[in-house]
């Protein structure tokens, strides 16, 4: 974040979840040390109502996770569910679910540069956010719903039940 106000680009970021390698007050400090009180808040953890009110009014989610044990992490799914183009890393099953310029960008863990010039191209073009959000959101609607995971474990079952016969 630093970095794109360094290059005076407009952006405003909610910070948004519990707790981790930072407490609150710790990362408070940072985002005060760091000069970026006004342009960076941290929400807390958000649920329900309130987490759809901060995805739909958010342009790009940013997930710079390094967590070694990263599955599929579901906040990416909502991402897509609601049109966000994604900027993550290479952890885990993430990049079974990102495909690296087309529905967002990856980038390697711990890379503040890389993910910083990735935020600055989505910052900074709108028709790029809405073309990666679209392809975002038909893959979820494509892999992700219920309605499809109904359905795959409906073959499965039948598959099954049928070699049994």
């Amino acid at each position: 974040f630093k970095t794109l106000q360094e290059k005076n680009i407009s952006f405003s970021c909610s910070i948004v979840g519990g707790e981790g390698d930072l407490s609150t007050s710790e990362l408070e400090i940072e985002i005060d040390a760091r000069g970026l009180n006004r342009v960076v808040q941290y929400k807390g953890k958000k649920y329900g109502a309130d987490k759809e009110e901060i995805l739909q009014q958010s342009d790009i989610m940013v997930f710079p996770t390094y967590y070694d044990n990263e599955c599929l992490p579901l906040v990416l799914l909502e991402a897509m569910q609601h049109g966000l183009p994604v900027i993550s890393t290479f952890e885990g099953g993430i990049p079974d679910l990102i495909e690296d310029g087309v529905n967002g960008f990856l980038v390697k863990q711990k890379d503040a540069t890389a993910l910083a010039e990735k935020m600055e191209i989505l910052i900074m073009d709108s028709e790029k956010r809405k073309q990666m959000g679209d392809a975002g959101r038909k893959n979820y609607e494509e892999e992700f719903t219920l309605d499809v995971f109904e359905n795959r474990m409906k073959n499965i079952l039948e598959t099954i039940l049928s070699e049994k016969k």
